[in-house]
């Protein structure tokens, strides 16, 4: 259960007679799109049909209650259209013009916009240091070198994660501003700026605040001044929750409770409102898109200069020159040798996708109503580039002498999206890593996203899938040693090889082994328990002490686990007061660990029990030593919150 609410986190939630996944339910949109031109949707040979496939049989293997979708090619409109339920319980079905989906961290697309526009109204310098912009706070100066708008676009700023107790909120009553969330939130530096991509909603929250300042508006009205009122985008908004006017094209979120479909509250993302807040209909997305592939117009109306909008589809930072990178925002995607810009979305009840491609001037924009995963968004554009697009690869014979280089690849690599300073770093226990390891059949195994697959040497640390056209790229260190990891389509998720200390065995087993032990304490004591009362005092309290330590371990695994399974997505919102007051456990448990220390070494020198007993209570005292190194290494000790 720990493990699934876990996974839950990362990365990441009628009154008709009509089921919910009924064919029918859906609206489309064929050509009256609000000011924007529409084509037949010949434009790609039997396209509703095919949608209208794809979605239906993701609809029916993952708990999907809406989707929205809109497709457009040469400068149009090709297709716009709704799928499922906007609204279950009053009957509404999703409509591509008026429902309101809210699309995650797509919204990043639309803060990258707003500062490119201050870039070239020469309010924001890409190279200066960010804190030239900021009012009423500082970016600590942990680096010499300073954190510019370029490394802010690029993630590469240097922040580590943050999430917990912030991030998401539910309660309109308890809405934190982006100007004090900046300021009260400020992540820890642990990278120096332009070294690695590593994905931040905080720096991105924190260009939005720049804007903010720069421009003399508040985020969400500068958004709707500079980029929705040219554009006509009038289905679109920042605001939480939805204002009055749109409240009516609110697309529920749901998630599986007692066997129905339950809807949920609204998801505000304020605080950090720049790097996901904004909520938006597909005939919207798609004029967005068709200013960006228009080079910033749309119906005579600029939203970024020509050269402006060149400059900002340019790669200005790769981790391996041969895969994709960051752009000024968009981030770069391959797909059967087409090159795409664009960026995803998700929240805990929502995931969305939006790419462009320039070269064949087309657009797509999909968003699932769904709390499952992300298989529907991450699969639909490249399902429609097979079909539409389809790219043949050739088998490639292993290098016969691979096997005998292998071996410097292998091993486990994390993200340097991930926290080192709070107690946000013990997320990562139960996550995943990704591990790489030798086939002994001239290739690698590459394991960490669903099912492993295995690569095949086409270049200098350079692999490309067996069985598809997806590579991955090892960067050396300066002794020339494999150190780090580059994932196509991830331009953004830049990893490394995992510390030795978080490795399966160290993080997994070895916690496990000390549990293990530390119920023999009782086990030991139930069996033995005449014998107590024979005892020698200080032999008793060797015991009582084992006991409570153990106890304490215990129990705070425990209660851990009944409090992230009560909780869930509500510790994004506050750190409610029996999280607190079970972190206490872990003190008490390495108070006590000197205690047992303490006994352990008189149980030799005084000769308390048996030789067996003394070598079980020895072990008991180094699994206590180990956990209390353990809690103190992943932030568990105290109140490490941010």
């Amino acid at each position: 259960m720990i493990r699934k609410t876990l996974a839950l986190f990362t990365a990441l939630l009628m009154s008709f007679s009509l089921p919910v996944y009924a064919q029918d339910e859906t609206s489309s949109v064929a050509a009256d799109a609000a000011d924007i031109t529409a084509a037949p949707a010949e434009a790609f040979e039997g396209l509703e049909s095919f949608i209208d496939g794809m979605v239906e049989s993701h609809r029916k293997t993952l708990e999907i209650s809406g989707v929205t979708v809109s497709i457009v090619k040469d400068g149009q409109l090709i297709l716009a259209k709704g799928y499922g339920m906007q609204d279950i319980d009053k009957g509404i079905p999703v409509d591509p013009e008026t429902s309101l989906f809210r699309i995650g961290s797509t919204s990043k697309l639309f803060t990258w916009t707003s500062v490119m526009q201050q870039v070239e109204r020469g309010n924001i310098d890409l190279d200066a240091d960010v804190n030239t912009y900021l009012k009423t706070f500082q970016i600590p100066a942990t680096y010499d070198k300073p954190i510019t708008m370029r490394h802010i676009l690029t993630h590469t700023a240097g922040f580590e994660e943050g999430a917990l107790g912030y991030l998401i909120n539910y309660d309109i009553n308890n809405i934190t501003q982006l100007r004090d969330a900046m300021s009260t939130y400020i992540p820890a530096r642990i990278n120096p700026p332009g070294k690695y991509s590593s994905y931040s909603n905080y720096a991105t929250a924190l260009a939005g605040l720049i804007v903010a300042n720069v421009s003399g508006l508040p985020f969400n009205e500068y958004v709707e001044q500079n980029i929705y009122e040219p554009l006509g985008m009038t289905q679109s908004t920042f605001a939480e929750p939805l204002p009055e006017r749109l409240a009516g094209g609110q697309t529920m979120g749901y998630l599986r409770e007692a066997g129905i479909q339950t809807a949920q509250p609204y998801e505000l993302i304020t605080g950090f409102g720049p790097a996901g807040a904004m909520a938006s209909s597909a005939t919207d997305m798609a004029k967005f898109m068709l200013a960006h592939l228009n080079a910033g117009e749309l119906n005579g109306n600029r939203i970024l200069k020509a050269e402006t909008a060149e400059q900002m589809h340019s790669v200005i930072f790769q981790g391996d020159k041969r895969l994709g990178g960051m752009a000024h925002g968009f981030y770069e995607e391959y797909i059967n040798g087409h090159r795409l810009i664009g960026h995803g979305g998700d929240t805990f009840q929502f995931h969305t996708n939006m790419l462009i491609d320039e070269a064949e001037e087309l657009g797509i924009f999909i968003s699932y109503a769904t709390p499952s995963d992300t298989k529907g968004r991450d699969t639909f554009i490249e399902t429609f580039y097979d079909h539409y697009y389809p790219e043949e690869f050739e088998a490639i014979t292993p290098p016969a002498d691979f096997d005998e280089r292998a071996a410097k690849y292998a091993g486990s690599y994390r993200f340097w999206r991930h926290n080192e300073t709070t107690i946000e770093k013990a997320m990562a226990i139960m996550g995943g890593g990704l591990e790489v390891a030798p086939s002994g059949k001239g290739t690698l195994v590459f394991a960490g996203f669903g099912t492993p697959r295995q690569y095949v040497e086409i270049g200098e640390n350079l692999f490309r899938q067996v069985d598809g056209k997806h590579m991955i790229a090892f960067g050396e260190n300066e002794s020339g040693e494999i150190a780090d990891l580059y994932i196509e389509g991830l331009p953004f998720m830049n990893a490394s090889r995992t510390p030795a200390f978080e490795g399966s065995l160290f993080k997994m087993l070895l916690p496990l082994v000390c549990f293990i032990l530390f119920l023999t304490v009782f086990v030991g004591w139930l069996y033995r328990r005449k014998e107590y009362k024979a005892m020698e005092a200080a032999e008793r309290t060797a015991i009582r002490f084992s006991m409570a330590m153990a106890g304490a371990n215990l129990l705070f695994v425990i209660f851990l686990g009944l409090i992230i399974s009560t909780y869930k997505m509500e510790l994004f919102q506050n750190i409610p007061f029996i999280f607190d007051l079970n972190l206490m456990l872990p003190i008490v448990a390495s108070l006590l660990t000197i205690g047992v220390l303490y006994h352990a070494v008189q149980a030799w020198r005084q000769g308390y029990w048996r030789t067996g007993r003394r070598i079980h209570y020895t072990l008991i005292a180094l699994t206590a030593l180990y956990m209390t190194i353990y809690y103190n290494y992943w932030n568990i000790l105290g109140f490490q919150h941010y």
